[in-house]
């Protein structure tokens, strides 16, 4: 068979069969078929260099150039179908001679019609191939900024109820005594658990500063609720070089923080010790509420060491938020959820974390060959050598933890 026999054909209304191509079914005789490709390549020139470089940026679309023509009595009704299926609305299906069938879109196309040639039009078209499917957009959530989000949602709503449940107005002194005692607490509860993560000489003297200073103002913050968490997150807001550098250490701070023992509340006796007693746990509740949330939020940022590290810390958290949303008032509560969902949602999240397993050696064998048997490289043997607290890397057996990649 000759290569005019493999050519497609296309078969007119008329019956007639002829060399040609069709678009979403209409079909036309073909004089040239012309194909155009390539890659998508950027030059990029630089100064005082000769050697240019070329960046990829992927395949480039493929064009198809057809000119053609409708011929008969008929030709009129031809030409109009073929402008009507060119027109049509997305892509559609392109049969040609000598590449077959493509999916293609039709952006521009030209129609000649002469009074030498009755009967007949010619047809200039483009055509450019498009995907059966096109591909979906590849939309990546941010999980850490949708944390962050939850947490100053929840921060608002803390705020807001501790606003409507503390109350020391024309309260005695002796019923503030226990909220002031309170604040100091907390405030040495920051200097223990913060004070050891700052390593920075400047941050670490304002991080004392701010202590000194709450612990002074106990007795007045008391008096001015509005205040109290603000001066708390002021100065948790000096420690962004610490933050940044130290997530993990922070992240662990605050979950050491809410479990600072604020001190007991008061008895019940009188109506003006039930209302310290109200307002005392009202700010055990804030604190630890701003304790946990901060916590969750540093927990995205944080480099944990396996999955196992990451999912563990997550749930901890998680079962503090849900210790919290159970006293919560109807606006806090959804906002803690939310919180707790992000959190889960975010750590691990999507990332490729190393999974710790344990593996069995009852013979004795040096550190540097276990680690290359497990990861095909002698990097792990650090981390081996310390997480079983191994005495001497030459003599290696048991039951050890291993961090292994999957």
């Amino acid at each position: 068979m000759g290569w005019r026999e493999e050519m497609r054909q296309v078969i007119f209304p008329d019956g007639r069969r002829m060399v040609g191509a069709s678009f979403r079914g209409v079909p036309f005789c073909v004089a040239t078929e012309e194909y155009e490709g390539g890659r998508r390549v950027v030059e990029h020139e630089y100064p005082f260099s000769d050697d240019p470089y070329g960046e990829d940026m992927g395949r480039a679309a493929r064009r198809f150039r057809l000119e053609g023509y409708v011929i008969g009595s008929d030709y009129l009704a031809q030409k109009q179908a073929l402008e009507d299926a060119l027109e049509g609305k997305g892509p559609g299906e392109l049969v040609m001679p000598y590449r077959g069938t493509r999916s293609a879109a039709c952006p521009r196309f030209t129609v000649r019609d002469t009074n030498t040639q009755g009967g007949m039009a010619t047809f200039s078209m483009e055509f450019f191939e498009t995907p059966a499917q096109p591909p979906a957009p590849s939309v990546v959530p941010d999980l850490a900024a949708e944390v962050d989000v939850a947490a100053d949602a929840s921060l608002l709503e803390v705020a807001a109820e501790f606003a409507t449940d503390f109350d020391t107005d024309l309260a005695p002194s002796f019923a503030v005594a226990s909220l002031s005692d309170a604040l100091v607490a907390a405030t040495e509860g920051v200097g223990e658990f913060l004070g050891p993560v700052v390593e920075a000489t400047q941050e670490a003297a304002r991080l004392d500063q701010e202590i000194r200073i709450l612990a002074a103002d106990a007795s007045s913050l008391v008096r001015t609720p509005g205040e109290i968490l603000g001066a708390f997150q002021s100065t948790f807001a000096t420690l962004a070089d610490t933050i940044a550098g130290a997530p993990g250490s922070v992240m662990d701070a605050f979950v050491g923080m809410y479990s600072v023992d604020l001190g007991s509340a008061p008895s019940n006796a009188t109506a003006t010790r039930r209302r310290e007693q109200d307002n005392h746990n009202a700010l055990t509740r804030a604190l630890r509420r701003v304790m946990v949330i901060e916590a969750a939020r540093m927990a995205p940022k944080v480099a944990f060491e396996s999955h196992q590290q990451a999912a563990a810390k997550a749930s901890e958290i998680a079962a503090l938020i849900e210790e919290q949303s159970e006293t919560a008032s109807d606006a806090l509560y959804p906002a803690l959820v939310r919180l707790r969902t992000s959190l889960l949602r975010a750590v691990p999240g999507e990332a490729e974390l190393a999974r710790l397993t344990s593996v069995t050696r009852p013979v004795p064998i040096p550190s540097l060959l276990l680690a290359y048997q497990l990861h095909g490289d002698v990097d792990g043997e650090a981390d081996i050598l310390a997480r079983n607290r191994i005495r001497h890397p030459l003599f290696v057996s048991g039951t050890l933890a291993v961090l292994v990649d999957e």
